[in-house]
């Protein structure tokens, strides 16, 4: 069996059509499909009785993000600490560091910390960002093979 990881991440969002923005801009993600309302047999059985949500997805050079807004049940994204989450991040490959940095805080985003560089490498660099939400996703000018290299 071979596996592709590259596919899509799943992230929920307070407003959907603002995170639509943002993603669009700190990361040049394209709306392929949505937002669309979806409710139903299916959805309750994934996410429990009641259960009510917009989705969409947005494309990158390679894999997507789905983003999803519960209008029912009603709760709050979590803002919690990456050490009690399950899913910590994710990770993005751009090609300009600083540009894709500047972007997601022009955007709304959060720049947690300043640009580092990884492993024993000075010409690769990374950094932890936040959604206007306050998901936490890192980005990386570097393919993983290369930020593996770096790192062992």
């Amino acid at each position: 069996m071979e596996s592709h990881l590259d596919h899509h991440v799943a992230v929920r969002v307070s407003d959907i059509d603002a995170a639509i923005r943002f993603y669009e801009h700190a990361l040049d993600a394209k709306l392929v499909a949505g937002p669309a309302e979806r409710s139903g047999p299916y959805i309750e059985e994934v996410f429990g009785p009641g259960a009510v949500a917009k989705v969409c997805h947005l494309r990158g050079a390679s894999g997507a993000i789905e983003l999803w807004q519960f209008l029912s049940p009603l709760h709050p994204v979590p803002r919690d600490p990456q050490v009690t989450l399950g899913v910590m991040h994710f990770a993005v490959w751009v090609d300009d560091l600083d540009e894709a940095v500047a972007r997601i805080v022009a955007g709304g985003g959060k720049q947690r910390f300043p640009l580092k560089p990884v492993g024993r490498s000075k010409a690769i660099r990374f950094c932890y960002c936040e959604d206007p939400d306050g998901n936490v996703f890192e980005v990386m000018d570097a393919s993983h093979e290369d930020i593996l290299d770096a790192v062992r």
